[in-house]
């Protein structure tokens, strides 16, 4: 009977430990491989821009102007555009950074792959959702300008924003090593899902408070994971890996922080530029400490909210009771 007993004991145990692995995380990885598209075709417009013969620069642009009509869909009977395209396609720096893109991504197959599984996601989740043609292009390096831009002509990727700072690049047009560091490959998928949860998920909350915006970022935040399931949190925050270890050490800290100094209710830009504020670190804390803190506890509390509810994605991110979520979420850090 004892050994009965004990037995049943364990099945109850063990069935309440898996009830418990539950979690946000095993919601997120989706059966989305037999939705659609099935392939994609990722046109690269540097590619085509690049190799017109600049003697017969016109004829050249008109002849690739039906495949890449979201750039150029403009007037090319205009001297000035014309004069503004060659100047482009001929300046020393663009040149440069082009052989950079075509040696980096001489092979775009894996990374076409990738952009097609962001898709289905989305599929998964928004099946409504139609998407335009996906190019591939070089920018200049722009950086006051998104890498991953979306309207109703194309979805268009700057690779030249994800290049590992090979040879100094982006330490020479100015770029902040800060922001530097997250020009690589592994941010493509990530900035793609950005641009699309923008483009045509998310709802807009005015800004209230710092718990608001922390709840706001989080929603975004958890888009982006639920689009990528496998992207390591380094690459969701945009984190280093020492700024990784401090915020999972301090995690707590700065919970406690937010709660006892009474800063979730906060409206002064002071704490809105402390907690969401892009910069090198959050010096209020520690130079070790990563930017953007409100960001990081605005997704552990949408995570946690996700695994202590029976809620979808999509009713998570219309409701906008901030409250509401905050207190369902039994957000509880370890300090």
């Amino acid at each position: 009977m004892k050994r009965i007993v004990a037995i049943l004991m364990f099945v109850a145990v063990s069935f309440v430990s898996c009830q418990k692995t539950n979690s946000y995380k095993d919601k997120l990885f989706v059966d989305c491989e037999n939705l659609e598209p099935q392939s994609l075709e990722v046109k690269s417009y540097n590619k085509a821009l690049f190799s017109i013969d600049t003697a017969d620069f016109v004829d050249g642009l008109k002849s690739i102007k039906n495949d890449y009509l979201v750039f150029l869909g403009g007037d090319l009977d205009d001297e000035m555009a014309v004069t503004y395209l060659k100047d482009f396609a001929t300046d020393t720096f663009c040149l440069r950074i082009n052989k950079m893109v075509e040696r980096k991504y001489e092979d775009t197959e894996t990374l076409c792959e990738d952009i097609k599984s962001v898709y289905q996601h989305l599929n998964y989740y928004y099946p409504e959702i139609e998407l335009p043609s996906t190019y591939f292009y070089v920018s200049g390096i722009d950086y006051s300008v998104p890498s991953v831009m979306i309207d109703e002509r194309g979805v268009v990727i700057a690779l030249d924003y994800y290049l590992d700072n090979e040879d100094g690049i982006y330490d020479y047009v100015g770029m902040p090593r800060f922001r530097s560091l997250r020009c690589s490959p592994s941010y493509i998928t990530r900035d793609l899902a950005e641009s699309l949860y923008l483009g045509y998920v998310e709802r807009q909350l005015p800004q209230k408070d710092v718990l608001t915006e922390m709840i706001k970022a989080g929603k975004k935040l958890y888009f982006i994971e639920a689009m990528n399931p496998s992207l390591p949190d380094s690459v969701l925050f945009g984190y280093s890996t020492k700024q990784m270890i401090w915020i999972k050490q301090h995690e707590g800290d700065v919970w406690a922080a937010l709660v006892g100094n009474d800063m979730l209710y906060a409206k002064n830009a002071e704490m809105f530029r402390m907690y969401f504020g892009d910069a090198p670190f959050t010096q209020a804390y520690s130079n070790e400490a990563p930017p953007r803190l409100g960001e990081f506890i605005g997704l552990q509390i949408i995570r946690s909210y996700m695994t202590n509810n029976d809620v979808s994605l999509q009713d998570m991110i219309i409701n906008n009771d901030v409250q509401r979520i905050f207190q369902s979420s039994q957000y509880k850090p370890r300090s």
